[in-house]
Order: C-alpha cells, then structure tokens, then sequence
C-alpha cells in the first residue's frame, strides 16, 4: 500500500516549529511546493475546520490531521518527525512527536480511507512508534514503512461475494471495523446478535447456568455484512484482525464466512466521510 503512495519528498525530520498553528501552515506550504494542492490557502482552512471538529491527536505522541477538499490534486500522506515534539492541545496526550498528515481529493475516498486506517493500526503499535521517531534521515523512515508493507499477490478477478463476520465479542466491533476499512470494506451493516449457545446459556432455563454465565462473558454478539470483490479481502481481514488480538482461530472469538452472489441490483458502496 505505501509504495503507491509514499514520496519521499513528503517526509520531513525535524522541522522548525514550536507551536501546533505553525506547524498545520508549514505542513500545507511544504505539500502545495510539490504540486499537491491547487489552493492552499483554502485547504488549510478545510484542515482547521476539521480540526475544530474533533483534535487529531488520537493516539499518545501521534496526530493524524487530515481532510477532503476540492483543492487536493491527488491523494498524499505527508510524514513529519520530531524528537521534541510540539504540543498539540490534548492534555490527555501531552506533545505530539509523529504526525501522519493526509489530503484527500473526493474521487480518491476508498484509496484515502483504506490508508488512514492502516496508518492508524500501525501507529498504535508502541514499538512502531518508537522506531519512527528514533529516525534520523528519510530513508530510515521509508525503510520502516516498506518492512510493515503487505504485497497483495493475486490474480483474482472482481466478482461478487458476501462477506459475514460473526463476533462474539461485541468489543470488538471497532476495532473490526477499522479492520475492514483497511482491506476495502467501507459497505458493511452490522447487525447486534446472539449465539446459540448463548441463548441457551442465558435464557433457557434447562441450560441456565452454562460456562458463558459462569466466566462472566457476554450474551450478545455482532455479525456484520459486507459486499466484497475479492475473496482474498477476507483472507487479508483474518490477518489483520490478528494484529488487533482478535485471533479468530481462537475458540469463542468468531468466525468469517464468503459466498458467491449470483446478482447484486442498486448500488452497494456507500460513501464515508471522515
């Protein structure tokens, strides 16, 4: 994913800023140099407006300010370190040391969000963290990202499938979901749920009193519906979701299932604006 959409140029080490403001203006100036914007003055104020919206600062140490507008040229991930950080106005996480700055045209939506949410995956990882800001040039940044890049290797065609996945665990939709985003999922509907078992463990009075009460574990579930092209998006979703320590060759975790569609009539992408 990031050798498509990496250029170096947009990676910067240490620049001279000390205050959030200072740095959203030199983030946009240094992107409008290399073409991507047609307007920055009117980009940076769909980035502020975003801002004010919700702070970006999600993750500790790390922002991922970000936003659509008609004055982005092309889809660009803009990456700046710095070892002291600048603070970003959340006290909860203190300075922020990493900033994964996106601009995003509206023909580039899926491309856009499939990027964020690997990107935010990624960045919540400590370790990854660490190694990114222990960098020194730009090639040890793009080094880094390359080793933690997924080659997709097949030649299958687009068709038609649904994709079901069963949850057990109804704590585990977020993070699922962003999962699904990364793969290119963005048409999903989720459906609150309850297993058979658990039916029977919570409400059936023959049954009452089985191992899901017992270990204190939860009556619902979640199954969630998508629309797929490629089965091999449920193969890259059964990954992912590992990283996010939902293994679901675990017992009790969940499980996906794929079938062919014969017809799929009216329109099943559905847009998402973030």
């Amino acid at each position: 994913m990031w050798k498509d959409k990496l250029d170096k140029d947009l990676i910067v080490i240490d620049p001279d800023v000390s205050s959030k403001k200072e740095l959203f203006s030199g983030m946009v100036d240094h992107v409008y140099q290399y073409d991507y914007l047609t307007n920055k003055k009117k980009f940076l104020n769909a980035l502020t407006k975003r801002e004010k919206i919700s702070n970006t600062e999600l993750i500790e140490s790390v922002a991922i300010p970000h936003a659509r507008s008609d004055y982005v040229d092309k889809l660009f991930l803009c990456i700046i370190i710095m070892k002291d950080g600048v603070d970003y106005g959340n006290s909860d996480f203190g300075k922020v040391n990493i900033v994964f700055f996106f601009g995003c045209p509206e023909a580039q939506n899926k491309q856009y969000l499939q990027l964020l949410a690997k990107s935010s995956r990624l960045l919540k990882n400590p370790d990854f963290r660490q190694d990114l800001i222990a960098c020194e040039t730009v090639e040890q940044v793009v080094e880094i990202l390359v080793k933690h890049d997924e080659e997709e290797d097949s030649d299958e065609k687009n068709d038609h499938h649904l994709l079901m996945l069963t949850l057990h665990n109804n704590e585990n939709v977020a993070d699922a979901m962003e999962a699904m985003v990364e793969v290119g999922i963005t048409n999903a509907s989720l459906v609150e749920s309850q297993s058979m078992v658990r039916k029977m463990a919570y409400e059936m009075p023959v049954f009452a009193g089985l191992s899901y009460m017992a270990h204190g574990k939860s009556a619902s579930s979640a199954l969630i519906f998508a629309h797929i092209e490629r089965k091999i998006q449920a193969e890259q979703l059964f990954k992912i979701l590992k990283e996010y320590k939902i293994d679901l060759s675990q017992k009790g975790m969940g499980f996906i299932q794929v079938i062919k569609l014969e017809t799929v009539l009216g329109e099943y992408e559905e847009d998402l604006e973030i």
